[in-house]
């Protein structure tokens, strides 16, 4: 017995040398990832503000075009908030680069180039104010706000360029440090479980406590996982009864109360109360076993009073028994992405009293499409969302005009508008270039959406051709381009791509004689 008390200790000893090891290896690891991700964070910092530069200067020349072709002063909205916040970016931009010179050499060239583009839209616009249209008409023709347009865009493509070559080097840094900090973890759990095995083989009676120790030790391992992968998100494990049993110290930054003041609150009195109802409706199906993950959008109020947007995803955490035991949720706050798309679907509000409509379909016609994707393309780059333009050409549209008239081929382009509009969402911009061609540009779509996409509008064009009894049954052929997050294609690029997709597919199904959209019979 005294032998193998020795050993027990000796054992334990062992062990505790070589956890405390491991356990300082991943400390200093754990240190040099967090110093090497706070670096890459502020990599990324610079390069948004190098696109939001970018995109304010673009809005000054959007405010300029529309106020030099319709003298109204509305039009000048996005030109005189682009002046007044370009300033505080250009010395946001000026802090985020101050220790680097040569960002700092390219940054006053931009300055100064800058300027000189604001001072030429704003000559032409004091031109139109005085009613010297002609003039400030032949300065824009003249291509100088063009070539000072252009030289911006190279000076902040070569900022780009640095510090996209500084983010790859600091991720290697992150990696490092992460594979290191993980090897040490690994290896901590790998010694923690021969201890338990050398324990419950040595001495029997003490197998309850080593279970219960095994199982509070994965649970500190899962704690530790959950804040490696969203050390930047709110993070939570709750009860089957709503109460809050863990929340992650980012609490305090992103809600403003510390760890104890959160779980010390009922979640549900955080919630808006507009929100209330999808709570009830996820415990519901909880309990029922009809889900086990899922995300939702709500608002969760900070301490402030101030109610923030959450985009919250959630799994079902199970006992050994495969009940629903817990769960685990994962928030990130999206407030401002929320309010982006607020202003973007009220700016096309506001577009619906201008000449920028389809008389036939009421969709957007050409101009009203561009205006505002253009809008919405300079949120997927100043925002880092994925995107995507989607042409779609009506099938059959000749043989319906030539076999049934121009007023049935008139209420088949109805019909494929009301369809599109129902299979897309509302923040989605939608327009008719011209004939039977339609054209989409939608936020956060990747590849992946676009069977979904053409799955959904089959639905709707047979429920469509049902309801209506008119004499043709709708078919759609479409393409899409893509704008994946770190790419800058431009606009006009987009619609040429999804355009000879679109035909691509057209063609195939014509060489398989498959043109469904006909007169029946």
């Amino acid at each position: 017995m005294n032998t193998l008390l020795k050993t027990k200790r000796l054992g334990w000893a062992i062990i505790f040398v070589l956890v405390t090891a491991v356990g300082l290896l991943s400390y200093f690891s754990g240190r040099r990832y967090v110093a090497a991700m706070e670096a890459v964070e502020r990599t990324l910092a610079v390069e948004s503000s190098i696109n939001g530069l970018l995109s304010l200067l673009k809005d000054a020349e959007t405010g300029q075009r529309g106020y030099i072709l319709s003298g109204d002063d509305q039009f000048l909205e996005p030109y005189t908030l682009a002046r007044r916040d370009l300033p505080s970016a250009l010395a946001k931009l000026a802090d985020l680069v101050r220790g680097d010179s040569a960002q700092n050499e390219r940054l006053e060239q931009l300055r100064s180039q800058i300027e000189a583009k604001l001072a030429f839209v704003t000559e032409t616009v004091e031109l139109r104010r005085g009613d010297d249209t002609t003039l400030a008409m032949r300065l824009i023709r003249s291509g100088r706000g063009k070539l000072l347009m252009d030289e911006v865009r190279t000076q902040t493509r070569r900022m780009l360029q640095h510090e996209e070559h500084a983010l790859q080097r600091r991720k290697a840094d992150a990696s490092r440090a992460e594979h290191t900090a993980m090897w040490g973890v690994s290896v901590g759990s790998a010694m923690t479980i021969l201890f338990a095995l050398f324990s419950f083989l040595t001495v029997q009676r003490d197998v309850d406590e080593l279970k219960q120790t095994a199982e509070e030790l994965a649970r500190s391992e899962e704690y530790y996982r959950l804040l490696s992968e969203h050390g930047s998100d709110l993070v939570r494990l709750m009860s089957l009864d709503g109460k809050v049993t863990y929340v992650s110290p980012s609490v305090q930054h992103l809600l403003g109360y510390t760890v104890e003041e959160y779980l010390a609150l009922n979640p549900l009195d955080l919630r808006h109360p507009d929100d209330l109802a999808m709570a009830d409706t996820l415990w519901e199906e909880l309990k029922r076993g009809e889900s086990t993950r899922g995300q939702r959008t709500y608002r969760i109020r900070h301490k402030s009073g101030e109610y923030r947007w959450f985009d919250v995803r959630w799994v079902a955490r199970k006992d050994a028994s495969g009940d629903p035991c817990e769960l685990q949720l994962a928030g990130r706050d999206v407030t401002e992405r929320v309010e982006a798309e607020a202003k973007l679907s009220s700016y096309a509000k506001q577009l619906k009293s201008l000449a920028l409509r389809d008389e036939l379909t009421g969709l957007y016609n050409r101009r009203g499409f561009l205006e505002v994707a253009a809008q919405a393309h300079s949120v997927a780059l100043r925002d880092a969302r994925p995107a995507a333009l989607v042409f779609v050409d009506l099938n059959g549209m000749k043989r319906i005009n030539d076999e049934l008239g121009h007023d049935v081929g008139d209420a088949a382009l109805v019909d494929t508008a009301d369809v599109l509009q129902r299979a897309l969402h509302e923040s989605d911009v939608l327009g008719r270039l011209g004939g039977d061609e339609f054209v989409v540009f939608a936020l956060d779509f990747t590849p992946l959406d676009l069977s979904s996409l053409r799955q959904r509008l089959r639905q709707l064009s047979d429920q469509q051709t049902a309801a209506s009894k008119r004499p043709f049954r709708l078919s759609m052929s479409m393409g899409g381009a893509y704008l994946p997050v770190g790419a800058h294609t431009s606009l006009t690029d987009l619609l040429e791509q999804a355009d000879e997709a679109m035909y691509a597919q057209k063609n195939a199904r014509r060489a398989a004689g498959n043109v469904s959209l006909a007169p029946p019979g």
